[in-house]
């Protein structure tokens, strides 16, 4: 008993402060692990079949704002038919009040994608080739995004291109977030 009398204060003050410490990093454990869990919760199976239609992030030109359309498969495993507007990540200009630049050239064919039995949104080094005034353009696509709900999806577009024939060139990555919802 005396023993206890004598022993520093200090002692005292550090075995309480180590055991705040160890309170702190299990309870910090714990939030990390639960964080974790509900971003796997926030992610929705898509509807199957279903036909998306939205538009990314850009800033609209002359009013237009760049598209996104997908279709889900049948069997929700995968996105049919992915593409988005783009201008490129070298821009352009020159356009007509009134007249959607989105057409042609300017609308980028990713094709399938990926779809996790948890509805998260996967492609990675897709390529798009298309050609304008004696170029080539070949874009690399990537894309990371979640179904939020079975009928709406938000992501991330990542692209880079090479332009080859008069004007030799390259650009990117360049991101842009997409948003997509179904009727």
């Amino acid at each position: 008993m005396l023993a206890a009398f004598n022993r520093p204060k200090g002692d005292t003050c550090m075995r309480a402060a180590t055991f705040r410490r160890s309170t702190l990093a299990a309870t910090l454990g714990l939030l990390a692990a639960a964080l974790m869990l509900a971003a796997v919760a926030l992610a929705a199976k898509p509807a199957h079949g279903a036909h998306f239609h939205g538009r990314t992030a850009a800033q609209p030109v002359v009013g237009f704002y760049a598209p996104v359309t997908f279709t889900v498969s049948q069997d929700g495993r995968s996105l049919k038919g992915f593409s988005y507007g783009s201008l490129g990540c070298l821009g352009a200009g020159g356009f007509r009040p009134g007249v959607s630049p989105y057409t042609g050239g300017s609308i980028i064919r990713v094709g399938s994608v990926k779809v996790s039995s948890a509805g998260a949104i996967s492609a990675s080094g897709a390529k798009s080739t298309s050609g304008s005034l004696g170029n080539t353009i070949v874009t690399t696509v990537s894309i990371a995004g979640r179904f939020t709900k079975a009928k709406a999806a938000t992501g991330t577009i990542s692209f880079s291109q090479t332009i080859g024939g008069k004007f030799n060139s390259s650009c990117g990555p360049a991101r842009i977030g997409f948003k997509a919802s179904a009727k």
